[in-house]
């Protein structure tokens, strides 16, 4: 079975101030008071306003997707995610964002999410993991997140 998952992590306390920043936005909150905002193939176009450039081994990191997330940074840290699995075989890719600056940057690795949701403050409970406890395997592909009812 697969897993396909881009979109950015942070405090839930941004809720209220970016909520109507953009049309195509969805925020699912997370355990341990994060939220997600998966990142859609129409909030992509939105942010970017097709013409983003990519960074190094990311499919949707694009420039301007980092400066919003350099923007929620000054809030609380934050962190753009991408992981593709298929069959058991796959990768994932983070960069978190603490006042502005990179402070962690891990691309093609199998943990790079958990490392990036322990600088989010997330402690494992339960014989899980950070991914796990924050409750990221809900769902299993994009689509599914953007159609969370739960979203704000």
């Amino acid at each position: 079975m697969g897993y396909l998952y881009r979109g950015i992590l942070c405090s839930i306390e941004i809720k209220d101030q970016y909520k109507n920043r953009y049309k195509n936005i969805k925020m699912i909150p997370l355990n341990n008071d994060l939220l997600t905002i998966p990142m859609s193939d129409e909030l992509y176009d939105e942010i970017n306003e097709f013409k983003g450039t990519s960074f190094d081994n990311y499919e949707y990191l694009t420039d301007k997707i980092g400066l919003l997330c350099e923007e929620l940074s000054m809030i609380c840290r934050t962190a753009f995610i991408e992981a593709e699995y298929f069959g058991g075989v796959g990768s994932q890719n983070s960069m978190v964002w603490d006042n502005q600056k990179v402070i962690f940057h891990e691309t093609l690795t199998e943990h790079a999410i958990n490392r990036a949701l322990k600088l989010l403050g997330v402690n494992s409970d339960n014989n899980k993991d950070e991914f796990d406890t924050v409750g990221l395997g809900r769902h299993r592909f994009v689509e599914d997140w953007i159609n969370d009812e739960n979203h704000h």
